[in-house]
């Protein structure tokens, strides 16, 4: 079988990689704008992280609830359903007069994308054959998000400083609608018949509560360079309760989240692999950022700075199919695991007077390859042995973990740049902001070394599901 995908999936395809697209162009688009909104609605700095933690956190909290609706009442209809959602929230937010207006309306537009998402990857999943042509498929969806980063960067600084902070917002609106009416002519694969089933209702209650504490707790501010009790309380509790939501889901009659899936190797480690690999790309990116702040860079030149990456995990899209049915997807998960590692480290030592061009350009570039190389390959191997009537609700967990580590690996890596900035004796200057950035890179670093130290035993296993022609 070649890789050429046939015109209706070709349809498909380009609308669900529009709609990752659009919800991981917005989110970019929705940071570089926070100080225009900072000024306009008069929010102080601890209400203004709110924009972007309430979308996270119920982004989070409905993944799991997203994959297995998705499976249960259809993909198509839940991607609909979501893309709605997000649409009209983002209406709603262009109009916000206040910050509790916004932060809600934030909040549901998260709701919107966790339906969204885990129904899109799916709906490649079941419509796409296994094999060069659904790596192919992924590779594009992964790279059209490196994309939708990288061209909200810019499009966030461009329409901020022309047309204000709201015309973003109202952006989403009619993208979102063109999704939708594309969809119409999109035929999904029949699912397949079953007994009605009841709500995992207890399953849904305790998913919900534990990762909504989980992240809340993540989310909260350091203080001193350190977690303070408060945090760390609160994250125990969301452990505890994300453990009492496996008790519950092992008696369950129909589980939200089936634990059976996690016997299949493949699902384990991708999750396991990807957790990591977002742990330390969220937390290289926030780096980033601030570094290229400190250089004097305007938000429009900083998502000037970042293009390079998005366009190298663009390209990624041509060349990943082919490497993954040479060497199969585990060697390919190994090789961007060790650049981004090599990468981290590189960027380690970066200091004020790095040329962009010399220094930073090709790392840029090269992590823009192995993140979108390691990215297909973790969702290729999320749902390769899994049953295709449970391909939502393993989109579902894949993007839990994902989601799980950015949030963990920057609170993480933050605390470990602060303390070590806090320690220095003028923590005020660039040369001890920089001292943190290092260590923090370096911790990245050993995190993508540990992630190929786990994709290592896959390497004895068959891989001709992921090789065939």
């Amino acid at each position: 079988m070649g890789d050429r995908i046939s015109k209706a999936n070709m349809l498909l395809l380009i609308l669900v990689c529009l709609a990752q697209f659009l919800e991981v162009m917005n989110s970019s688009t929705v940071t570089v704008a926070l100080p225009a909104i900072q000024s306009a609605l008069h929010m102080n700095a601890n209400n203004l992280q709110w924009i972007v933690t309430a979308y996270v956190l119920t982004f989070a909290c409905f993944l799991l609830i997203g994959g297995r609706a998705s499976d249960l009442i259809g993909r198509k209809r839940v991607l609909t359903l979501g893309l709605a959602i997000f649409a009209i929230a983002a209406l709603a937010g262009g109009f916000a007069m206040n910050p509790v207006w916004l932060i809600a309306s934030r909040a549901i537009q998260g709701i919107g994308a966790a339906l969204s998402i885990p129904a899109a990857m799916s709906l490649i999943s079941t419509s796409i054959p296994e094999g060069a042509q659904r790596n192919k498929a992924f590779a594009i969806f992964g790279a059209l998000g490196s994309g939708g980063f990288a061209a909200g960067s810019i499009v966030g600084g461009l329409l901020t400083d022309s047309l204000g902070w709201r015309s973003l917002f109202f952006l989403n609106v009619p993208l979102g609608v063109a999704i939708i009416l594309g969809l119409v002519f999109v035929k999904e694969r029949p699912m397949e018949q079953k007994n009605k089933q009841s709500i995992d209702l207890p399953g849904a209650i305790a998913v919900l509560s534990g990762i909504f504490v989980l992240v809340y707790g993540l989310s909260m501010p350091d203080v001193d360079g350190s977690w303070s009790t408060a945090k760390i309380t609160t994250l125990i509790a969301g452990a505890l309760i994300l453990v009492g939501f496996v008790f519950i889901e092992k008696y369950a009659k129909n589980p939200l989240m089936p634990l059976r899936l996690f016997r299949i190797g493949s699902l384990v480690s991708s999750n396991i692999i990807g957790f990591l690999m977002y742990s330390f790309m969220t937390a290289f990116i926030y780096f980033s950022t601030l570094y290229f702040h400190a250089l004097g860079y305007s938000s429009l030149i900083t998502g000037l700075a970042f293009l390079p990456l998005g366009l190298s995990s663009v390209l990624a899209t041509q060349i990943t199919p082919y490497f993954m049915r040479i060497f199969g997807a585990k060697m390919l998960l190994i090789v961007s695991q060790l650049v981004n590692a090599l990468g981290m480290f590189w960027l380690s030592t970066m200091s004020m007077d790095s040329a962009y061009a010399a220094f930073i350009l090709p790392v840029f570039v090269l992590l823009g390859l192995s993140t979108a190389a390691g990215f297909t390959a973790i969702i290729v191997g999320s749902v390769r042995d899994v049953r295709i009537e449970e391909h939502g609700v393993a989109g579902g967990i894949v993007n839990t973990f994902l989601q799980l580590g950015g949030s963990l690996g920057l609170s993480i890596l933050a605390t470990i740049a602060s303390s070590v900035t806090a320690s220095a004796t003028d923590p005020s200057s660039n040369e001890a902001m920089l001292s943190g950035f290092h260590t923090a890179l370096v911790v990245g670093g050993c995190f993508a070394l540990f992630a190929l130290f786990l994709a290592l035993p896959g390497m004895r296993k068959k891989k001709a599901a992921l090789q065939q022609a």
